[in-house]
């Protein structure tokens, strides 16, 4: 797995991996848990992507919507 990307977006981390030519966004809050499905954790992560532009879509999507918080 690739991690070479990272981006601040409000106050999260979107990191994006690739593995295989499919990407994955995986978010983290610095000092904080995020909470989704009813679960907190240290740790959100997509679905693999087909792009990376996508992953980033989803990730941003994801914070915007609130499905994790």
């Amino acid at each position: 797995m690739d991690a070479g990307f990272s981006v601040t977006y409000h106050e999260y981390t979107i990191s994006i991996v690739e593995a295989d030519r499919r990407f994955t966004a995986i978010v983290t809050r610095p000092g904080a848990l995020i909470q989704h499905d009813g679960h907190a954790s240290e740790r959100w992560s997509s679905a693999s992507c087909g792009s990376f532009d996508r992953a980033l879509v989803v990730a941003k999507k994801a914070i915007d919507g609130d499905v994790i918080r």
